[in-house]
């Protein structure tokens, strides 16, 4: 089998499971969030293209999925950045994320 197609199908596979397991309340996820991560694809891609073997590729790509998780992990508990200003003598917030 294709790297390139064992490649495409774990990413599909991964991004079912997550749409359906969020839109049925099973786990909380946000894409806003994990769009926030998208550089991750490039690391996917270069580590699904290496010549290396079969066993070191997918050992890598699963250490850098967990490393992916981690970082989602990270960036979901991290406090909003915010600003705050006034308006007619109304203190107001403005979310940044």
């Amino acid at each position: 089998m294709k790297s390139r197609n064992l490649f495409l199908g774990i990413i599909l596979l991964f991004v079912g499971i997550v749409s359906l397991l969020a839109s049925l309340d099973v786990i909380d996820f946000s894409w806003r969030i994990a769009w926030r991560l998208w550089p991750m694809l490039f690391i996917f891609v270069g580590v699904a293209i290496l010549p290396i073997k079969e066993w070191l590729r997918a050992l890598l790509l699963l250490a850098t999925l967990a490393v992916g998780m981690l970082l989602y992990q990270h960036e979901a508990t991290k406090e909003p950045r915010c600003w705050f200003f006034t308006q007619n003598g109304a203190k107001t917030e403005l979310l940044i994320s």
